[in-house]
């Protein structure tokens, strides 16, 4: 290839985008040798490239290109990991040389990338990794048949035709007069998304605000500028905004931004006061322990937050921002906004929402933006089921499936990379109802031998009446994994598991049960795990996600499977679903997972005999601590998820009541003796209580008990979490739940 051929064409190409406000991808595939020999030979891109290993030395400004991946020809100044980190940044051109082609990693530096900036990515040549990968092949065809981006073969000497019109054309067309907005806002959106925000502060109490928008439309600036603006028209009194995010380095462009509107303002770490004013930043479990007196809550990316701690939030504090991206290349976000609008429709019925959808760092339909939302799934939409049959009496009713109408189905990856439409259908319902569901997930999808796709379908024969081109049939998907026993793992990665010399992807069940459960013949099995389950948002609660687990089973014994289990961010409504489905709880995780504020949870179902008593012993095993680590590890657990926990113990026989007991249990609620005299005896009487039926009205009211008598929280703690003027209350209540349960029994 002529070099000045090349520099000719690289420089037209990058006029035309400076024009245009837009981004564009070329795919370089050949060794990297030969892509790095390239790009030296275009001076500005040269350039480009040795500034960039001064990123290495904390020098920020000097950078204009990201290097990210493995390769060890383009030097990375990414963080392999931690890539994440850079979202605040800006680069004129990025390099992805990466031999595990991280998704993930792809899509979230591409929001980086500025307007008129170029994306490449360095490949092999495509007949080693064509077969091999089916998610590379689906990228590869998405930028090869593309009129906007290209690829630039090492064995071919023509370039590709990208440059479309005439760069004066484009001058002349794309130079407009620009607005001056207030408080440098960029765009009108912008603008009325600061207004919003600090209306909460100014307005009523209980209306807070759900902003959303898609990468690059200014929504963490308008939090900063909002921000600002509140401290400067507060600062002669005491007033305080908390800003909170699953990562503090996701609030690096708020943090600039803010400091930008507030030079004169005093910083200290992520902490910014003026006056008697002050914004900073508290992790979101603190937010939970330490219930702050503030003026202001801001949670940024709330997707990435599990929506029953927002809603626990929202009990606490009462003017909220929830900010959130939509199509979010770190995860989806769709799912947080249908999910968390109805929680909020139901406690805030007038709460605000507002989504900004004009990009302020590139053009509208950039693109660069339309081929990672393409090739990762990120902004497909899901079509509203057709069902053939329901029983719907008016419009605010949900839907009502037959379960007779669906049948099962298993998924090769050929067959998903083949269909475009149903990949997408499937896509969509994970993004929907997983709202941190990645665009790793469908790597994996692809490219995982060890994982399954299956979904439950409408039958055919509910098809016959509507025009099966239109209609999305897919109304629940799961993706399992295969475990154990036959998948790759021999006696020397056993041992060294033992040792915590060495830890096994793709093999988490196995692996979790030796390493904290002590199931030293853990790897003699084979497990199904189920990593993602989730059911159209237009048909949940029917009973749906408990048949795809059913044909699973059935699935997984045709397959001689051992064990089907689970691992997930655990709370009470969870753990429901998963006893339903007839598995037992094995572990709860001892840390909280930092983004969620939940411990993990692990369950299994055995199939077969052997399975099923060690599914019995296991889960005695965990109950046989439980009493101890409650006082220690889990003291923080959620008092609704220990009465359920207590409340399915069916493996351990309970300490018998004597009749001292009886006696030190009618004395206290008679009021003849103290609490403290009786209170092992109320705590043995009162785990035998909950293995026995409650109406909802006793299982609320039981709640005070669990946190008092097994959590031993102080009376001080449970008086503030339920609402009890005092001790004297809080005995009363003790008192009236025990009487009303010994009429009954």
């Amino acid at each position: 290839m002529q070099v000045q051929l090349l520099i000719t064409w690289f420089s037209e190409l990058l006029k035309e985008l400076a024009c245009k406000s837009e981004r564009r991808l070329i795919l370089l595939s050949g060794c990297e040798s030969w892509a790095h020999t390239l790009l030296a030979s275009i001076h500005k891109i040269n350039q480009s490239l040795i500034a960039s290993q001064q990123l290495n030395n904390n020098d920020e400004g000097v950078s204009q290109c990201l290097i990210y991946g493995d390769s060890t020809v383009f030097t990375a100044n990414v963080n392999y990991q931690r890539y994440r980190d850079i979202l605040g940044s800006e680069a004129d051109f990025i390099v992805f040389a990466d031999s595990k082609f991280n998704l993930d990693a792809l899509a979230a530096l591409s929001g980086t990338l500025k307007a008129g900036g170029l994306f490449f990515v360095v490949m092999p040549p495509l007949d080693k990794q064509y077969i091999q990968s089916l998610c590379i092949r689906r990228f590869y065809d998405l930028v090869n048949n593309s009129s906007c981006h290209s690829v630039i073969n090492e064995c071919n000497d023509t370039l590709p035709n990208m440059l479309r019109k005439n760069v004066k054309q484009l001058s002349n067309r794309t130079s407009k007069q620009q607005v001056i907005l207030p408080l440098g806002c960029k765009t009108v959106e912008q603008y009325n998304a600061v207004e919003a925000i600090v209306k909460v502060v100014t307005g009523h109490r209980k209306r807070p605000l759900v902003l959303t928008a898609d990468r690059g439309r200014g929504k963490s600036s308008a939090l900063a500028i909002a921000s600002a603006k509140l401290l400067k028209e507060n600062q002669s009194r005491v007033f305080k905004i908390i800003v909170t995010a699953p990562v503090v380095a996701s609030l690096s462009i708020f943090f600039r931004q803010l400091a930008h509107m507030l030079p004169n303002a005093e910083k200290q770490g992520n902490s910014f006061v003026l006056g008697k004013a002050s914004v900073s930043f508290s992790p979101i479990d603190q937010l939970i322990i330490k219930q702050y007196g503030v003026s202001l809550v801001i949670i940024d990316e709330a997707a990435g937050i599990p929506v029953h701690i927002l809603e626990q939030l929202l009990g606490y504090y009462h003017r909220m921002v929830f900010s959130s991206t939509i199509h979010g290349y770190e995860g989806a976000g769709r799912g947080f906004t249908i999910n968390f609008k109805k929680i909020l429709k139901r406690i805030c019925p007038q709460s605000a929402s507002m989504q900004l959808y004009q990009p302020i760092r590139w053009r509208q339909g950039d693109p660069l933006e339309r081929l990672v939302f393409d090739s990762c799934l990120l902004k497909t939409e899901l079509p509203k089921l057709i069902l053939p049959t329901m029983q719907v009496k008016s419009v605010q009713e949900p839907k009502f499936l037959l379960l007779t109408n669906l049948k099962f189905r298993r998924y090769t990856a050929n067959e998903l990379v083949n269909d475009e439409r149903l990949l997408a259908d499937i896509f969509a319902v994970l993004i929907t109802a997983h709202y941190q569901t990645k665009p790793s997930d469908l790597q994996l999808m692809l490219d995982n031998s060890q994982v399954e796709v299956v979904c439950l379908e409408l039958s055919d024969e509910s098809n016959t009446q509507i025009n099966s081109q239109l209609q999305n049939k897919v109304v629940a998907v799961a993706l399992v994994m295969h475990e154990g026993k036959g998948f790759g793992v021999d006696d020397e990665d056993v041992e060294a598991i033992k040792n915590a010399k060495r830890r096994l992807r793709n093999h988490f069940l196995p692996q979790s049960l030796l390493s904290h459960c002590g199931d030293q013949h853990a790897f003699n099995f084979h497990y199904l795990r189920i990593m993602r389950i989730a059911v159209h948002p237009e048909v949940q609660q029917q009973g749906i996600g408990l048949r795809l687990i059913f044909e699973l089973k059935k699935m997984a014994k045709e397959q001689a499977v051992d064990f089907i289990g689970a691992s997930f961010g655990v709370n009470h409504l969870l753990l429901k679903f998963w006893l339903k489905s007839k598995h037992s709880l094995l572990r709860i995780g001892f840390s909280k997972d930092k983004a969620s504020g939940e411990h993990s949870a692990l369950v299994i179902c055995g199939l077969t005999d052997e399975a099923k008593n060690k599914q019995f012993f296991l889960n005695k095993q965990f109950y046989r601590s439980f009493d101890y680590l409650l006082l220690d590890e889990y003291q923080s657990l959620n008092s609704k998820l220990v009465r359920l926990i207590y409340s399915i113990n069916n493996t351990l026989e309970q300490d018998e009541l004597s009749v001292a007991d009886i006696d030190n249990i009618m004395a206290y609620a008679r009021g003849e003796r103290q609490y403290s005299d009786c209170v092992y005896s109320l705590y043995l009487w009162f785990k035998h209580e909950l293995l026995k039926s409650h109406t909802d009205q006793s299982m609320k009211q039981s709640l005070v008990l669990v946190a008092r008598l097994l959590q031993k929280q102080k009376a001080t703690e449970v008086c503030n979490e339920y609402e009890l003027s005092g001790k004297k209350t809080l005995n009363l209540h003790i008192k009236n739940y025990i009487i009303s349960r010994l009429s009954l029994n």
